[in-house]
């Protein structure tokens, strides 16, 4: 089966407009820096989500600043990592429970011993030369009177 000529594009898109059937927003949420979430839905039932950021400015932005990112939850229902879009309350006890992890984990950051080292440690050192080993072949099956290729004979 062919690919519809450059004419009949045309005409299904002249179509596709004259009955305004373009993908359809969604209004689903507003984070608390004011960026607005939707799902984008077609007439073959695609679903795609996206977000936009706030226009003008809130107590969050001002124009000419860096625009926030979205909070990690809203993110990954962009994604399409969870299903269903996170609530306010679902946010705020996240942010609760991040808040304690910071709290406890400066009391543990304090509550530990420093420790510091003098001299040289395992990082301080230069590179090392490959052992050698009398033992050890360079060529299989040479002998050490051999003389292999490449090597210089030994001088006494």
């Amino acid at each position: 089966m062919s690919r519809p000529g450059a004419w009949a594009v045309v005409w299904q898109n002249f179509k596709q407009y004259m009955k305004k059937d373009w993908s359809k927003k969604h209004f689903v949420g507003t984070d608390e820096f004011g960026n607005q979430y939707y799902e984008l839905s077609n007439r073959y039932g695609n679903v795609s989500r996206g977000f936009e950021p706030p226009s003008g400015q809130n107590k969050y932005w001002r124009p000419g600043q860096p625009l926030p990112q979205p909070p990690i939850e809203w993110s990954s229902w962009v994604k399409g990592t969870r299903r269903i879009p996170p609530t306010d309350q679902e946010i705020a006890l996240n942010r609760m429970k991040q808040q304690a992890q910071i709290a406890e984990d400066t009391k543990t950051a304090k509550q530990a011993p420093h420790v510091s080292s003098t001299g040289k440690g395992a990082g301080d050192t230069g590179p090392k030369a490959y052992p050698s080993f009398k033992s050890l072949e360079v060529s299989p099956g040479a002998q050490e009177d051999d003389e292999a290729p490449g090597r210089l004979p030994k001088q006494n």
